[in-house]
């Protein structure tokens, strides 16, 4: 992992926030800038600080996914900037085993409970924040599940 990379990739997202929400006409979306950046700044202090980052950008990618922006350019200029440090972190953990993955991301213990309580919508959540495709995440929740029958 290359920590210069992803802290410009994450200097370059918040720019692109302070940005849009200087620029912007739509007071309703004011606010949501603000939600981004703390978020962002939370991300940026664990990768600095060389710690796990696997909820916190589950939980971006979640706001992501329940804001609506009213200005749907300044969004997609926002998300093209989010999207560099999301490829960055893929291309980080591409050639790791799920353990590995799991454990850089910091979510070997949300697994490992995961697979105790047999739960599989827990179990599909975690692998999903490992970047991991459907094909891989179907065959490690029907391994795991078996294990503990």
């Amino acid at each position: 992992m290359n920590p210069d990379a992803f802290t410009t990739a994450l200097d370059r997202f918040v720019l692109e926030l302070e940005a849009q929400s200087e620029s912007t006409q739509e007071a309703e979306d004011r606010p949501l800038y603000n939600k981004f950046i703390a978020k962002t700044a939370i991300i940026l202090a664990k990768v600095r600080q060389d710690k796990p980052t696997g909820d916190d950008v589950a939980e971006m990618e979640r706001l992501f996914g329940h804001t609506w922006f009213k200005d749907k350019e300044a969004y997609t200029k926002i998300y093209s900037e989010w999207d560099t440090f999301k490829e960055l972190l893929k291309r980080s953990i591409h050639g790791m085993t799920v353990n590995e993955r799991l454990f850089n991301l910091g979510l070997m213990d949300d697994f490992d409970d995961a697979v105790i309580k047999g739960d599989e919508f827990l179990l599909r959540g975690v692998l999903f924040k490992c970047f991991l495709g459907d094909e891989n995440v179907e065959a490690i929740i029907s391994q795991e599940l078996k294990k503990n029958k």
